[in-house]
């Protein structure tokens, strides 16, 4: 399926969108994270976690965009056990009408190493709402149809409409503790990936936080794979 590469061409198209927002008034931030575990026992053997992500953000007065790339790699020294290792891209937008509503653009590129897949790739349109707002509390909700390209290793190629759910709840616990959740729902006919990713944030400094992490992804697919990784690491915001 040759199109799929040009799904991420949709930032140059959203960059053009983004000249109705006032640049006066614009933001860019971003973060990279950096997380690491290593675990010994006497039955288990060793394992090696390896966990990283970044996050590039501009916020206008009617668009958000956001572009993320993480990376997640466990190596267990014992031979029946499988590696896990998975890439994972993606560009999301936004544009805002009413204060708290909005129409939502969003795709997506995975390598899962455990998966069936040499690769999955998704597109999506959909309608979203802050449900809560707050100080403390951060609730957002997004949903709405999508397609899904499987480029499966040992299957012809196949695409699969799928209905997306995303959810995203920030918890600012006290003035330098924050605990972030996001999960997302693929719900197609071949398929339902379920991901989830949960972060325990304690801030150092302004721009430098201490983080406990817990990645979890579940796919029924061809090859049922469940998967939950624990890491501790380094956040840097800039």
């Amino acid at each position: 399926m040759r199109f799929w590469p040009t799904v991420f061409l949709l930032p140059l198209f959203s960059n053009l969108c983004l000249a109705q927002d006032n640049e006066a008034n614009a933001t860019w931030y971003g973060n990279i994270d950096a997380g690491y575990i290593a675990s010994m026992g006497t039955t288990s053997g060793s394992k090696d976690t390896f966990r990283g992500k970044t996050s590039l953000n501009h916020k206008g007065a009617f668009w958000t965009q956001t572009i993320g790339i993480e990376g997640i790699s466990v190596q267990d020294d014992v031979a029946s056990t499988a590696d896990t290792e998975r890439y994972l891209a993606s560009y999301k937008a936004r544009h805002f009408f009413g204060e708290r509503n909005f129409f939502t653009l969003r795709t997506q590129w995975e390598k899962d190493l455990l998966s069936a897949s040499e690769y999955q790739a998704f597109i999506s349109l959909g309608l979203g709402k802050e449900v809560i707002k707050t100080q403390n509390h951060f609730f957002k909700v997004e949903a709405g149809p999508g397609l899904r390209h499987n480029e499966r290793r040992l299957l012809t190629p196949k695409d699969d409409p799928i209905a997306l759910l995303s959810l995203d709840y920030d918890w600012k616990i006290s003035a330098n503790t924050k605990f972030l959740h996001k999960s997302t729902i693929e719900a197609g006919s071949d398929s339902v990936i379920t991901r989830m990713q949960n972060q325990l944030k304690q801030n150092i400094t302004k721009v430098v936080a201490l983080t406990v992490n817990h990645d979890y992804k579940n796919d029924n697919g061809d090859i049922n794979t469940r998967e939950g990784v624990f890491s501790l690491g380094l956040s840097y915001q800039f």
